[in-house]
């Protein structure tokens, strides 16, 4: 896509969810059906490998995934923070929000072995969390600030070590900081991502330090040019 085109996307998402916190009773379905018009979106370890040459020398490594709206359909703008803080936009991804089954993966390393953050049934749980609780989740958002895009730690691709031709799995879920059950306020958006993800088997390794922005604990809003960018879109 042209990043003209990219701009006006993040831009009608933006619309969009502030029409929602402004009130209008539409929108709120609206967002919904976009958030759950597909199921995950893939990436490649070609793909990851290009991210890592990109934040080689960088103290904080992420990648920013931007939520836009293309034609009627939800798609995800991926860009490594250096590039985003650099107005570099010759490496943003783009992936759409599909529910086609995810390739299933052969000839992975039986003895490769990584300490994934969090287990294989919590994600399954927070997915879960997120299907069953989206929609009374999202009606506490009008007094949150909306998110435009989520922030991934680097290390939810990197530690994957995938080759280049084999597809990691992103899919939404709902957690709180705590981890201990609490009211739906507590809770935020989420992108958790596992190597392989098949009927009979969900892979060990489920990676997921992800937050939605806003708010800008972290970096400063600065870093996130395309976000800027495309709001001063006209």
């Amino acid at each position: 896509m042209e990043i003209d085109a990219i701009y006006q996307s993040i831009q009608q998402w933006k619309i969009l969810t502030d029409a929602f916190k402004n009130g209008n009773q539409e929108s709120e379905t609206e967002i919904l059906n976009y958030l759950n018009q597909g199921t995950h979106f893939s990436v490649s370890g070609a793909e990851i490998v290009e991210w890592k040459n990109n934040l080689a020398n960088e103290a904080d490594k992420a990648i920013h995934a931007y939520v836009g709206i293309d034609q009627g359909v939800l798609k995800f703008f991926l860009i490594d923070s250096k590039s985003d803080a650099d107005s570099n936009f010759s490496h943003i991804l783009v992936k759409e929000f599909t529910r086609k089954s995810p390739d299933v993966i052969t000839g992975i390393d039986p003895d490769l072995t990584v300490q994934p953050p969090i287990s294989s049934e919590s994600a399954i749980y927070r997915n879960f969390t997120w299907n069953m609780y989206g929609s009374p989740w999202l009606k506490v958002q009008k007094t949150q600030p909306f998110f435009q895009l989520i922030y991934i730690p680097f290390d939810d691709y990197e530690r994957l070590n995938l080759p280049d031709n084999q597809l990691c799995t992103c899919f939404f879920g709902l957690t709180n900081e705590s981890q201990v059950t609490g009211p739906i306020t507590d809770y935020h958006i989420e992108i958790i991502t596992v190597k392989d993800l098949t009927i009979s088997e969900i892979s060990k390794d489920a990676q997921d330090y992800s937050t939605p922005r806003p708010p800008f604990s972290i970096s400063t809003i600065e870093d996130y040019q395309l976000l800027l960018k495309s709001h001063a879109y006209l």
